[in-house]
């Protein structure tokens, strides 16, 4: 899906796309696979992904702002096997998506509209 990783924390990644389309494609494509492998296997982890669409900045091999901050808070939302993605970056896309909903987001002061993407 031609994404980078860009960083991993813990147990987590941080994950670069070219496009948001790009982004949600992989996500559903990574949840599908675990599906595939639970059934197959009787065990694979149950992921929670969130995707978000901003601008950052590089510094070095890593990038900043707040966006990267966001899309880290939207991830921490997800349950184990959900994507969760900001509505902006939801939008036009392919997939469908549930009725937004409006968090708020840790750091962040203006609330975010979220939707959960449908990948079954």
């Amino acid at each position: 899906h031609q994404g980078e990783e860009i960083s991993e924390t813990g147990d987590g990644f941080f994950v670069g796309f070219d496009s948001p389309e790009a982004a949600l494609a992989c996500a559903v494509a990574i949840q599908r696979r675990l599906a595939e492998q639970r059934q197959a296997q009787g065990f694979a982890p149950q992921v929670r992904i969130g995707v978000h669409a901003s601008v950052a900045t590089q510094v070095a091999q890593n990038f900043r702002g707040r966006g990267v901050h966001e899309a880290a808070r939207i991830a921490a939302l997800a349950g184990g096997g959900e994507i969760l993605a900001s509505q902006v970056t939801a939008a036009g896309s392919r997939y469908q998506a549930s009725e937004s909903r409006t968090v708020t987001l840790k750091g962040i002061a203006e609330p975010v509209e979220i939707v959960s993407i449908s990948w079954r």
